[in-house]
């Protein structure tokens, strides 16, 4: 099923969407819901980031083609750092060039959202703990990674998480094909099957330090072709086979 956030009448409302058309959701999101009456077509709303999360956590290095590229030796354990809530946009909404960097890069990922309540977690329950998947946009600044030596300011400016454009469930996440597109040139081309830790081995591992709740979203990592410089101007996409295509463009602060 297909789920969209979006504008209407003025507030975020959760809708399922089926072909242009968009139907409200009755129930509760992380918990049962059923397709209502028809609200509107797609065009003509504002699509908002498909979940509003308590946290985010990414994984980095977590595609063998990513690692190849880099010459790095493959992480034992899952990299993680965290994405402040301050970073997330939805799809067409502006990148803002961060003014403490002059090289801003994009990496595209899959995210999924957690469904319920997940704390120690065993690897073979873990996929009954998420409710569905997204294109995800890491915006990073490798400039301030170099200086600083850490993650904390250039993956955690203001608008460098773009998420959408719809969250997408019961969808098997070990085998999509991923690209992204700068300027409408490919500069990724992949599969999921390329992950290192997998969706289910991500939410046994976090779960196992720290509780995730109903929304909280998990970054999955991006594959190989990515960190291509972009500027003021520049519009860049991510499309995940079964989800779609998040769109965002980067603007002048």
């Amino acid at each position: 099923m297909k789920l969209a956030r979006f504008k209407w009448q003025g507030r975020p409302k959760w809708g399922i969407v089926e072909g242009e058309g968009i139907y409200s959701l009755e129930g509760s999101l992380y918990g049962e819901f059923k397709k209502g009456a028809r609200l509107c077509q797609l065009k003509e709303v504002k699509l908002l980031a498909p979940v509003k999360p308590r946290i985010t956590v990414a994984c980095g290095m977590n595609y063998m083609d990513h690692i190849k590229e880099l010459g790095w030796e493959p992480p034992k354990e899952p990299a993680l750092f965290y994405k402040p809530l301050h970073t997330i946009i939805g799809p067409e909404d502006n990148v803002i060039y961060p003014r403490i960097s002059r090289n801003l890069c994009y990496e595209g990922e899959l995210c999924f959202v957690i469904k319920r309540q997940a704390k120690d977690v065993p690897e073979e329950k873990a996929m009954d703990y998420v409710l569905g998947y997204t294109c995800g946009n890491d915006f990073t600044a490798p400039d301030i990674t170099e200086k600083d030596g850490r993650l904390t300011r250039s993956k955690g400016f203001d608008t460098s998480g773009a998420l959408g454009p719809f969250l997408v469930t019961s969808l098997d996440p070990s085998h999509l094909k991923i690209k992204s597109r700068f300027n409408n040139k490919l500069q990724q081309d992949s599969n999921t099957s390329q992950m290192l830790f997998k969706v289910g081995k991500l939410v046994s591992y976090i779960s196992a330090f720290m509780t995730l709740q109903p929304g909280d979203v998990v970054w999955t990592g991006t594959p190989g072709g990515g960190l291509c410089p972009v500027k003021v101007g520049d519009v860049i996409e991510v499309e995940i086979e079964g989800i779609g295509t998040l769109r965002n463009k980067v603007a002048a602060p």
